[in-house]
């Protein structure tokens, strides 16, 4: 058995090499334990995969694919007799609710959407009175939109039916393989967001 000393310079090293590998600002302490619990699996894993590398990335991304339409399908059915008809437009007023105002096209390039679908969105939401735009004082170019009261009423009633959809996404997956699939979809997640191009 380990003393408390060699667990602790185990950690030690660990948190160095995270900070290595990591080229984030933030390194906080639930970052390094999402990195450090998905290394762990890792090197717990002790055969060879026999798959095909260019065959295992078609089925990984195709997989991925197919969760994109599940949750799609899921939440269409549950926003089916709200004000919200799509999951972006779900997802817009979400985030709208978390901050003060965003610029459109701000909003828009964060859910990664063309900006004539974004647009789209921001019209079915002002049409139904779930946001508001105004100027940007800074740029008199742009216009910001923010959540209405009416919009955070409907937020809290579709929230409920939401929270169903995003339990069955995770497939009763145990907390622990929750933990390393998080891991992985970040360390994805944010290779994507860096480069945004397919070489």
């Amino acid at each position: 058995m380990k003393s408390s000393v060699e667990i602790i310079k185990e950690l030690v090293q660990w948190y160095e090499d995270y900070q290595n590998e990591s080229h984030k600002d933030d390194l906080s302490l639930e970052s390094f334990i999402l990195w450090l619990n998905s290394r762990l699996f890792i090197d717990s894993q002790t055969g060879q995969s026999q798959h095909n590398h260019e065959m295992l990335n078609m089925e990984l991304s195709f997989v991925l694919v197919m969760q994109s339409r599940y949750y799609k399908k899921y939440a269409r059915e549950v926003l089916g007799d709200s004000e919200l008809t799509s999951p972006d437009g779900f997802s817009f007023l979400y985030h709208l609710n978390l901050a003060d105002s965003y610029r459109k096209m701000e909003l828009i390039k964060m859910h990664h959407l063309e900006p004539p679908s974004g647009i789209e969105v921001l019209k079915r939401l002002l049409k139904k009175g779930l946001i508001e735009e105004f100027d940007d004082t800074d740029d008199k170019r742009a216009r910001r939109i923010k959540i209405t009261e009416k919009g955070k009423k409907e937020l809290q009633i579709v929230m409920p039916k939401m929270a169903e959809v995003f339990s069955l996404m995770t497939a009763e997956l145990s907390l622990n393989e929750k933990l390393h699939m998080l891991a992985f979809l970040k360390q994805m997640n944010d290779f994507h967001s860096s480069s945004m191009n397919i070489k």
